[in-house]
């Protein structure tokens, strides 16, 4: 399929498919492609959407308000929708009708804008741009692409089951950062995190933590579902609110996805340069501190090859050239210490215990009104106590009443009003599931 495509039009589809599994997506669809032409950063196709605000950042946060993001990463091949199985057809006509032959990254682009009913197309319209005067600036500047960068050969999936040949001049256009991370602080300054209640403590413990100068990285310790995550979450809300110390002002938290640059590496060698390249991105900010779950690039995970991730991100650590937040159960956390001593030098556990009863109906309050706005539905404070002493019996708290609760709301008649029946009745399908 891709014989016909330039070594930067190949290189969009290759930032395409990284966009998706970043978004968590099982498709690659034309609002993919289209931020792979953004990534780029060079050429017209990418000068045109620059030139319309049409940044990288703008276009993700885009899809992610529209489409959202999804829950599991893809495993396996990514498939593409029958929308860029069609951008592809037209793209090589727009080619061929210039004479090149070889469809380019403005090629692309063209037949995106052409379709009209794409949800590329959809993304840009509700971002006040109209595709028409995108297409007629794109064909004004023409298709020629910059000389090409210094080589760097990747191979791209076998997407939809093609085999594709080895992609030279290929360089990741967008920043490590951005790519396999996620702002927490950004999403608290847009409202998009759940109000944290109940945990000044561990916040505090975690804010001294990170203030100092040595052994400055936290592991929150608790059972899964015990909130451990919605303590990083609740400093990030602070931060954004500027309620931190001033070491700690100017500080960006980002959750960075272990797994993403683990998974899609092909060998040892290409692991090292994703971690690498991430290291080096945090490192030239020198802002961030990363957020993960689970002992992420210590734990193992497929495609780690050799433990790649735990020896790079641990030497980084010893350096002081990164900051670093995790989660963990005490006893996995004893186990990854008791093995590895070096890193026990270098971090400190911050205990995040489960609530008590009283503790998680305050945690609950702080949600209350998000789930009523969400499902459109009333629910009374005093409700609260009977939602968490059902979860207790479901699982650990926080988690299993606040599991509980969106799933009663979900489930709430047509009254408008959550009733105690409404949640005994999310109590039986929970413990079906």
């Amino acid at each position: 399929m891709f014989e016909k495509f330039t070594d930067r039009a190949r290189q969009v589809v290759v930032l395409a498919q990284e966009e998706a599994r970043l978004l968590r997506h099982n498709y690659i669809g034309t609002e993919h492609v289209l931020l792979g032409v953004a990534d780029q950063g060079d050429g017209p196709a990418a000068a045109v959407l620059a030139e319309a605000g049409l940044t990288p950042e703008a276009i993700r946060a885009e899809i992610e308000t529209t489409i959202g993001r999804g829950v599991e990463p893809p495993s396996g091949h990514i498939m593409f929708t029958p929308g860029v199985k069609k951008s592809f057809e037209q793209a090589m006509r727009e080619a061929m009708k210039d004479g090149s032959g070889k469809i380019a990254p403005a090629h692309l682009l063209l037949s995106i804008l052409r379709q009209g009913d794409c949800a590329a197309v959809l993304l840009i319209t509700k971002m006040g741009h109209d595709p028409q005067r995108l297409g007629a600036r794109v064909s004004e500047l023409g298709t020629a692409e910059p000389a090409p960068p210094p080589a760097v050969t990747r191979t791209l999936s076998a997407a939809a089951g093609s085999a594709v040949a080895p992609v030279a001049g290929l360089v990741r256009a967008v920043p490590a950062l951005d790519r396999y991370a996620r702002s927490l602080d950004e999403a608290a300054r847009l409202g998009k995190l759940n109000p944290v209640a109940g945990r000044d403590e561990e916040i505090g413990r975690l804010i001294r933590v990170l203030s100092r100068r040595t052994r400055n990285n936290a592991i929150l310790t608790g059972e899964p579902g015990s909130g451990r995550l919605a303590v990083a979450e609740g400093l990030a809300q602070l931060i954004a609110r500027g309620e931190v110390p001033q070491n700690l002002k100017t500080k960006r938290l980002y959750v960075v996805e272990f797994g993403l640059i683990a998974a899609g590496a092909s060998g040892r060698a290409e692991a090292e340069w994703r971690v690498t390249s991430l290291l080096t991105s945090i490192r030239e900010r020198g802002d961030v501190i990363a957020v993960t779950e689970e002992l992420a690039p210590f734990a193992g995970m497929p495609g780690d090859h050799g433990g790649v991730l735990g020896a790079f991100v641990r030497s980084a650590l010893e350096r002081q050239e990164l900051q670093l937040i995790s989660t963990a159960t005490p006893p996995v956390l004893g186990e990854q210490l008791a093995r590895d001593p070096r890193l026990a030098a270098v971090v400190q556990r911050v205990a995040v215990e489960a609530p008590d009863v009283s503790g998680a109906v305050e945690m609950l309050e702080a949600t209350r009104l998000r789930f009523a706005e969400h499902h459109h539905v009333r629910i009374d404070p005093d409700l609260l106590n009977v939602v968490v002493s059902l979860a207790a019996e479901l699982g650990t708290l926080p988690a299993s009443a606040l599991d509980l609760l969106d799933e009663a709301c979900a489930g709430a008649g047509e009254s408008g009003v959550l009733g105690e029946s409404d949640v005994r009745d999310a109590v039986a399908r929970l413990r079906d599931r």
